[in-house]
């Protein structure tokens, strides 16, 4: 009875750290349609510059996510979540201020810098506990995937009665005083094996990447990130000719609501054991829903085809951010988040660059490639036959 309260009262704590990453991602995502527009009032634009704006906050968060991770072991993962927080907020507020496009792609790095996407799920999933963990990992997952689509469907909304700096400060604002309820409303979660083993280092690390199923979660993340920065490039240009730029909430809303309750009954299947089946479905949707795509004047096939994919990338994203935080120690949990959204925001950059690549060249040739890396997920999940047990040092 004392477990269920205790596992009952964290589940506010979850929510609130899930919704600081929501507003770090939305605030870093809802300026993408127009961001390339806006650099061009700015001094010293150039198209180069522009492009380096629109994407070098993604590169930081890949190379940011793992210092942070082992940072987090070594000094909490509170103390790690308000410095991250705090450089995107100074980033926004950066953006906000200039006029110059070299001091925007200073500030979009330093947004990117605060990389803490792998803390948040350590943090959560550490203070949930094996029996709630799950549904911590669900409600993370829900709110950072639902900020990331919304942001396409509220940015144009906003951008009617507000200027981009604005929405900078807007996001800004926002991120801060939800930093402020975690300063003070929320503890950090400290294990003893924390306290015992001391700081992680590459020795973790090296023990981390030799285990096949984290590998396998790790490869499988790249991929779902792959796919949905696909989408997240190519729907948006569909829908600005078919709903208008400002009609795109009509497809990604009720997209993200019917994802969000396919993903919970992903994750009731998960916890009676069907843990591989649901992750090779959900890889077979996302994949297979791409083919509504070669229908891109329809607004019901963009609709279905945004619906399913939605559906298998929450739930995908869900249950790999579970079995990772399943079979890793609490001493360095916050290492192997670190690795595994540094996998996931590889997968976007790359997903972005070959999308991009091969957009000018074909879209059906670029929905093709992405089908077969969607078929290749399935495939490293119905061949991994690794088990999810804690993961053990090495002893010498």
């Amino acid at each position: 009875m004392t477990e269920n309260k205790s596992a009952k009262s964290v589940i506010p704590a979850v929510i609130m750290i899930s919704l600081a990453l929501a507003f770090r991602q939305m605030s870093m995502t809802i300026v993408m349609p127009f961001i390339s527009t806006y650099c061009k009032s700015l001094i010293g634009y150039t198209s180069v510059l522009a492009g380096l704006a629109v994407g070098i906050f993604g590169l930081t968060q890949a190379i940011f996510q793992i210092p942070f991770g082992m940072l987090s072991d070594r000094y909490g993962n509170k103390r790690m979540m308000l410095i991250g927080l705090t450089l995107v907020v100074v980033g926004l507020v950066l953006a906000y201020l200039t006029n110059n496009i070299g001091l925007l792609i200073f500030a979009r790095a330093l947004q990117g810098s605060g990389a803490v996407i792998g803390v948040g799920y350590s943090w959560a999933a550490g203070m949930a506990g094996e029996k709630e963990r799950i549904r911590a990992m669900s409600i993370l997952g829900a709110f950072i995937s639902a900020a990331a689509a919304l942001a396409f469907a509220v940015g144009p909304l906003l951008r009617k009665i507000m200027s981009v700096n604005l929405m900078f400060l807007s996001c800004a604002i926002l991120l801060f005083l939800n930093e402020l309820y975690i300063l003070f409303f929320i503890k950090d979660h400290q294990s003893g094996d924390m306290q015992e083993q001391g700081t992680p280092d590459s020795k973790h690390i090296k023990i981390l990447l030799k285990n096949k199923n984290f590998i396998v979660m790790n490869l499988s993340a790249f991929i779902n990130n792959y796919m949905m920065i696909s989408v997240f490039y190519a729907v948006p240009i569909y829908l600005t000719k078919v709903t208008s730029e400002t009609g795109m909430w009509k497809v990604f809303v009720p997209a993200i609501f019917i994802a969000i309750l396919a993903m919970k009954q992903a994750v009731r299947w998960t916890q009676k054991g069907f843990n591989k089946q649901v992750l090779m479905i959900s890889f077979l949707i996302s994949a297979l829903s791409l083919f509504l795509y070669f229908e891109k004047s329809s607004y019901l096939f963009l609709l279905f085809g945004t619906t399913l994919f939605m559906c298998g990338y929450i739930s995908i994203a869900t249950i790999v951010a579970t079995n990772v935080n399943n079979v890793v120690k609490d001493s360095y949990r916050g290492t192997a988040n670190g690795i595994f959204n540094s996998f996931q925001y590889v997968g976007n950059f790359v997903g972005a660059v070959v999308t991009g690549a091969l957009w000018g060249f074909s879209e059906q040739l670029t929905w093709l490639v992405t089908i077969g890396i969607g078929i290749a997920g399935f495939l490293i999940i119905a061949l991994n036959s690794s088990s999810q047990e804690v993961i053990q040092e090495e002893k010498n």
